[in-house]
Protein backbone atom coordinates (compact mmCIF):
# COMPACT_ATOMS: atom_id res chain seq x y z
CA UNK A 1 0.00 0.00 0.00
CA UNK A 2 1.50 3.55 -1.45
CA UNK A 3 0.97 7.58 -0.86
CA UNK A 4 2.06 9.53 -4.33
CA UNK A 5 4.89 11.95 -3.88
CA UNK A 6 4.84 15.92 -3.85
CA UNK A 7 7.46 18.05 -5.03
CA UNK A 8 7.91 21.85 -7.06
CA UNK A 9 10.35 23.58 -8.88
CA UNK A 10 11.37 26.62 -7.58
CA UNK A 11 13.84 29.18 -9.70
CA UNK A 12 15.42 32.22 -8.02
CA UNK A 13 17.92 34.83 -10.36
CA UNK A 14 20.10 37.08 -8.90
CA UNK A 15 20.36 40.66 -9.58
CA UNK A 16 22.91 43.03 -11.04
CA UNK A 17 24.78 45.39 -8.74
CA UNK A 18 27.26 48.34 -9.40
CA UNK A 19 27.91 50.82 -12.08
CA UNK A 20 26.05 50.28 -15.67
CA UNK A 21 29.25 49.02 -16.93
CA UNK A 22 29.67 45.73 -14.29
CA UNK A 23 28.87 42.44 -16.15
CA UNK A 24 25.58 41.32 -15.16
CA UNK A 25 25.39 38.06 -13.30
CA UNK A 26 23.48 35.02 -15.09
CA UNK A 27 20.51 33.79 -13.37
CA UNK A 28 21.37 30.86 -11.35
CA UNK A 29 18.66 27.69 -10.69
CA UNK A 30 18.16 27.02 -6.84
CA UNK A 31 17.98 22.98 -5.80
CA UNK A 32 14.92 21.67 -6.72
CA UNK A 33 13.60 20.55 -2.83
CA UNK A 34 13.49 17.03 -1.76
CA UNK A 35 9.92 15.18 -2.93
CA UNK A 36 10.11 13.26 -0.02
CA UNK A 37 11.39 15.32 2.24
CA UNK A 38 9.66 19.00 4.43
CA UNK A 39 6.75 19.20 6.59
CA UNK A 40 4.45 16.66 4.47
CA UNK A 41 7.07 13.95 3.85
CA UNK A 42 4.99 11.44 5.92
CA UNK A 43 2.11 12.17 2.93
CA UNK A 44 5.12 10.87 0.38
CA UNK A 45 6.40 8.34 2.57
CA UNK A 46 3.35 6.55 3.62
CA UNK A 47 2.24 3.32 1.92
CA UNK A 48 -0.86 2.73 2.99
CA UNK A 49 -3.77 3.01 2.37
CA UNK A 50 -3.24 3.41 -1.93
CA UNK A 51 -2.78 -0.74 -2.76
CA UNK A 52 0.60 0.82 -4.74
CA UNK A 53 3.39 1.76 -2.88
CA UNK A 54 5.07 5.05 -2.69
CA UNK A 55 8.38 5.85 -4.14
CA UNK A 56 10.08 7.38 -1.23
CA UNK A 57 12.47 5.52 1.44
CA UNK A 58 11.60 6.32 4.95
CA UNK A 59 14.51 8.62 6.16
CA UNK A 60 17.32 7.59 7.43
CA UNK A 61 17.69 6.66 11.15
CA UNK A 62 13.83 6.95 11.59
CA UNK A 63 11.29 4.17 11.96
CA UNK A 64 7.32 3.93 10.22
CA UNK A 65 4.92 1.99 11.60
CA UNK A 66 1.98 1.90 9.47
CA UNK A 67 -1.07 -0.18 10.67
CA UNK A 68 -4.78 -0.32 9.75
CA UNK A 69 -8.38 -1.63 9.81
CA UNK A 70 -10.30 -3.17 6.76
CA UNK A 71 -13.43 -4.42 6.43
CA UNK A 72 -14.61 -6.13 2.97
CA UNK A 73 -18.53 -7.56 1.94
CA UNK A 74 -18.31 -10.15 -1.09
CA UNK A 75 -20.71 -11.45 -2.80
CA UNK A 76 -24.49 -10.75 -2.02
CA UNK A 77 -27.09 -9.83 1.06
CA UNK A 78 -27.73 -13.92 0.89
CA UNK A 79 -24.46 -15.34 -0.71
CA UNK A 80 -20.78 -13.98 0.35
CA UNK A 81 -18.60 -13.64 3.56
CA UNK A 82 -17.80 -10.54 5.66
CA UNK A 83 -13.85 -10.52 6.53
CA UNK A 84 -11.77 -7.93 8.68
CA UNK A 85 -8.08 -7.05 8.85
CA UNK A 86 -6.05 -6.06 11.93
CA UNK A 87 -3.61 -4.72 11.99
CA UNK A 88 -2.28 -4.45 8.90
CA UNK A 89 1.64 -4.18 9.77
CA UNK A 90 3.89 -2.63 7.88
CA UNK A 91 7.29 -1.83 10.03
CA UNK A 92 9.77 0.55 7.52
CA UNK A 93 13.37 1.33 9.26
CA UNK A 94 15.81 3.99 7.27
CA UNK A 95 18.82 1.88 7.64
CA UNK A 96 21.12 4.34 5.06
CA UNK A 97 20.15 6.99 3.13
CA UNK A 98 16.93 5.99 0.57
CA UNK A 99 17.03 3.05 1.60
CA UNK A 100 14.76 0.90 4.05
CA UNK A 101 14.34 -2.36 5.48
CA UNK A 102 10.73 -3.21 6.05
CA UNK A 103 9.02 -6.00 8.54
CA UNK A 104 5.85 -7.47 6.64
CA UNK A 105 3.11 -8.60 9.49
CA UNK A 106 1.54 -10.36 10.97
CA UNK A 107 -2.13 -9.64 10.01
CA UNK A 108 -4.73 -11.20 11.36
CA UNK A 109 -8.08 -11.85 9.40
CA UNK A 110 -11.49 -12.98 10.90
CA UNK A 111 -13.67 -14.02 7.83
CA UNK A 112 -17.91 -14.44 7.88
CA UNK A 113 -19.10 -16.48 5.33
CA UNK A 114 -23.02 -16.99 4.67
CA UNK A 115 -25.31 -18.27 2.09
CA UNK A 116 -29.36 -18.83 1.89
CA UNK A 117 -28.72 -22.69 3.11
CA UNK A 118 -26.12 -23.39 5.40
CA UNK A 119 -25.51 -21.38 8.78
CA UNK A 120 -22.78 -19.04 8.60
CA UNK A 121 -19.33 -19.97 9.29
CA UNK A 122 -16.39 -18.00 11.12
CA UNK A 123 -12.76 -18.65 10.19
CA UNK A 124 -9.79 -17.36 11.99
CA UNK A 125 -5.78 -16.58 11.07
CA UNK A 126 -2.89 -14.70 10.28
CA UNK A 127 -1.57 -14.22 6.66
CA UNK A 128 1.95 -14.70 5.71
CA UNK A 129 4.31 -12.69 7.28
CA UNK A 130 8.20 -11.61 5.78
CA UNK A 131 10.83 -9.29 5.02
CA UNK A 132 10.93 -6.38 2.13
CA UNK A 133 13.60 -3.41 1.21
CA UNK A 134 12.85 -0.15 -0.82
CA UNK A 135 15.59 1.95 -2.90
CA UNK A 136 14.50 5.17 -4.06
CA UNK A 137 16.71 6.71 -6.59
CA UNK A 138 17.89 10.48 -6.34
CA UNK A 139 15.19 12.48 -7.68
CA UNK A 140 15.12 13.65 -11.60
CA UNK A 141 13.12 16.92 -12.24
CA UNK A 142 9.41 15.87 -11.68
CA UNK A 143 9.97 12.25 -11.29
CA UNK A 144 10.46 10.41 -8.50
CA UNK A 145 11.19 6.45 -9.18
CA UNK A 146 12.07 3.59 -6.53
CA UNK A 147 12.22 -0.03 -6.54
CA UNK A 148 10.57 -2.78 -3.64
CA UNK A 149 11.68 -6.30 -2.74
CA UNK A 150 9.47 -8.46 -0.61
CA UNK A 151 9.87 -12.03 0.75
CA UNK A 152 6.93 -13.94 2.47
CA UNK A 153 7.39 -17.34 4.17
CA UNK A 154 4.28 -20.00 4.19
CA UNK A 155 4.15 -19.30 7.77
CA UNK A 156 0.78 -18.54 7.89
CA UNK A 157 -2.88 -20.09 9.02
CA UNK A 158 -3.48 -23.18 6.87
CA UNK A 159 -6.23 -21.80 5.02
CA UNK A 160 -4.62 -17.81 4.06
CA UNK A 161 -1.23 -19.47 3.58
CA UNK A 162 0.24 -19.30 -0.36
CA UNK A 163 1.50 -23.09 1.01
CA UNK A 164 5.23 -21.44 -0.55
CA UNK A 165 7.28 -18.76 -0.27
CA UNK A 166 6.14 -15.75 -2.32
CA UNK A 167 8.63 -13.04 -4.34
CA UNK A 168 7.50 -10.07 -5.41
CA UNK A 169 9.15 -7.00 -7.08
CA UNK A 170 7.74 -3.12 -7.36
CA UNK A 171 8.39 0.09 -9.81
CA UNK A 172 7.10 2.63 -8.18
CA UNK A 173 7.17 5.77 -9.99
CA UNK A 174 5.40 9.30 -9.56
CA UNK A 175 5.39 12.60 -11.84
CA UNK A 176 4.22 15.70 -10.59
CA UNK A 177 1.80 17.85 -12.55
CA UNK A 178 1.75 20.73 -10.00
CA UNK A 179 2.84 21.53 -6.72
CA UNK A 180 -0.18 20.00 -5.60
CA UNK A 181 -0.98 17.18 -7.74
CA UNK A 182 1.07 14.25 -9.05
CA UNK A 183 0.48 10.83 -10.71
CA UNK A 184 1.99 7.80 -9.94
CA UNK A 185 1.79 3.98 -10.89
CA UNK A 186 3.34 1.07 -8.84
CA UNK A 187 3.99 -2.14 -11.14
CA UNK A 188 3.80 -5.19 -8.89
CA UNK A 189 5.09 -8.86 -10.29
CA UNK A 190 4.26 -11.59 -7.98
CA UNK A 191 5.86 -15.00 -7.77
CA UNK A 192 3.02 -16.95 -5.33
CA UNK A 193 0.96 -19.88 -4.52
CA UNK A 194 -2.51 -21.21 -3.47
CA UNK A 195 -4.73 -23.94 -3.14
CA UNK A 196 -8.03 -24.87 -5.33
CA UNK A 197 -10.01 -27.79 -4.20
CA UNK A 198 -7.69 -28.97 -1.86
CA UNK A 199 -4.53 -29.22 -4.53
CA UNK A 200 -1.73 -26.51 -4.23
CA UNK A 201 -0.07 -24.83 -7.06
CA UNK A 202 2.13 -21.77 -7.68
CA UNK A 203 1.38 -19.27 -10.66
CA UNK A 204 2.36 -16.14 -11.03
CA UNK A 205 0.21 -12.24 -10.59
CA UNK A 206 1.02 -8.80 -12.25
CA UNK A 207 -0.59 -6.04 -10.60
CA UNK A 208 -0.32 -2.60 -11.93
CA UNK A 209 -2.24 0.38 -10.20
CA UNK A 210 -2.54 4.05 -11.12
CA UNK A 211 -3.31 6.66 -8.59
CA UNK A 212 -4.21 10.70 -8.73
CA UNK A 213 -3.42 12.53 -5.94
CA UNK A 214 -4.10 16.17 -4.79
CA UNK A 215 -3.01 18.15 -1.89
CA UNK A 216 -5.06 20.97 -0.02
CA UNK A 217 -3.84 23.41 2.92
CA UNK A 218 -3.95 22.44 6.35
CA UNK A 219 -2.15 18.98 4.78
CA UNK A 220 -5.46 16.93 4.01
CA UNK A 221 -4.79 14.50 0.77
CA UNK A 222 -7.41 13.38 -1.87
CA UNK A 223 -6.60 10.30 -4.08
CA UNK A 224 -8.47 8.10 -6.44
CA UNK A 225 -6.58 4.93 -7.26
CA UNK A 226 -6.94 1.87 -10.26
CA UNK A 227 -6.18 -1.40 -9.43
CA UNK A 228 -6.13 -4.65 -11.64
CA UNK A 229 -5.06 -7.86 -10.62
CA UNK A 230 -3.85 -10.40 -12.98
CA UNK A 231 -4.71 -13.60 -11.01
CA UNK A 232 -6.59 -13.12 -7.69
CA UNK A 233 -6.19 -17.07 -6.80
CA UNK A 234 -4.57 -20.15 -8.18
CA UNK A 235 -8.07 -21.25 -9.73
CA UNK A 236 -9.46 -17.49 -10.32
CA UNK A 237 -8.95 -14.77 -12.92
CA UNK A 238 -8.46 -11.27 -12.93
CA UNK A 239 -9.99 -8.25 -11.32
CA UNK A 240 -9.98 -4.62 -11.47
CA UNK A 241 -10.99 -2.27 -8.46
CA UNK A 242 -10.84 1.36 -7.62
CA UNK A 243 -9.39 2.72 -4.26
CA UNK A 244 -10.23 6.21 -2.79
CA UNK A 245 -9.47 7.68 0.21
CA UNK A 246 -8.35 11.08 2.21
CA UNK A 247 -5.01 11.17 4.12
CA UNK A 248 -4.41 13.80 7.31
CA UNK A 249 -1.57 14.79 8.60
CA UNK A 250 -1.38 15.85 12.43
CA UNK A 251 2.02 17.18 13.18
CA UNK A 252 5.15 16.22 10.91
CA UNK A 253 5.02 12.39 12.33
CA UNK A 254 1.70 11.29 12.46
CA UNK A 255 -0.69 10.38 9.62
CA UNK A 256 -4.68 9.03 9.87
CA UNK A 257 -6.67 7.97 6.61
CA UNK A 258 -10.02 6.32 5.35
CA UNK A 259 -10.73 4.74 2.70
CA UNK A 260 -12.81 2.81 0.22
CA UNK A 261 -12.63 0.05 -1.99
CA UNK A 262 -15.17 -1.33 -5.06
CA UNK A 263 -14.66 -4.11 -7.24
CA UNK A 264 -15.99 -4.18 -11.25
CA UNK A 265 -17.07 -7.10 -12.30
CA UNK A 266 -20.99 -7.94 -13.20
CA UNK A 267 -20.36 -11.53 -11.43
CA UNK A 268 -22.09 -11.33 -8.32
CA UNK A 269 -20.63 -13.83 -6.48
CA UNK A 270 -17.04 -11.72 -6.88
CA UNK A 271 -18.03 -7.94 -6.34
CA UNK A 272 -16.84 -6.84 -2.78
CA UNK A 273 -16.67 -3.32 -1.27
CA UNK A 274 -14.52 -2.35 1.59
CA UNK A 275 -13.88 0.32 4.28
CA UNK A 276 -10.83 0.87 6.00
CA UNK A 277 -8.81 3.07 8.17
CA UNK A 278 -5.37 3.74 9.58
CA UNK A 279 -2.97 5.34 11.07
CA UNK A 280 0.83 6.15 10.27
CA UNK A 281 3.80 6.88 12.66
CA UNK A 282 6.89 7.64 12.46
CA UNK A 283 9.73 7.52 15.51
CA UNK A 284 13.00 9.49 14.94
Amino acid sequence: MWTTVFFAMLMACSGAAGLANTPVPAASATPAPDPCGGEARLLATANRPTIGYSACAVKQDTAVFELGYQNQVTGTASDGSVQSQIPQNFLRLGIAQRFELDVIGPNYVRTRSYDAVAPSTVTNGVTDSGLGFKYEFVPAGRWTVGVDGLYTGPNGSSFLTAGNASYTGNLDASYALSPSTAVGTTIAVTSTGGYANGVHGRYGVTEPSFVLSTQIPHLYQFYAEYVLVSKIGLAEGARAFTDFGVQKLLGETTEIDVEYGHAFTGVQRLKFDYVGAGIVLELR
